[in-house]
């Protein structure tokens, strides 16, 4: 009766020391999860800034468009490029 004491209390506590180690590195809050999400966090983190920055252009050119602030030479700059506009005075030479 002592020998199965003394073998099965510490098979059960290593056991229990395996299964807490192995949920706390490979479970499903697990440091190899927590390092992904690290990951992941730094990606969207990115995404945001260049989300963001692309926000600010754009209502920095709609501003320009805009009729209380028109900018007559950003119109123009915009129906070139965009739409491909030209005047009927002009000469398109293309460098393809």
């Amino acid at each position: 009766m002592r020998t199965l004491k003394a073998i099965f209390l510490p098979a059960a506590l290593g056991a229990v020391i395996v299964y807490f180690s192995y949920h706390a590195l490979a479970g499903e809050q697990g440091l190899a999860q927590w390092t992904e999400l690290q990951g992941e966090e730094e990606r969207l983190e990115a995404e945001l800034a260049a989300l963001e920055a692309q926000r600010d252009e754009m209502q920095i050119s709609l501003e320009r468009l805009r009729d209380e602030t028109l900018d007559s030479d950003y119109l123009e700059e915009v129906a070139r490029t965009k739409l491909s506009y030209v005047r009927s005075d002009e000469l398109i030479i293309s460098s393809r």
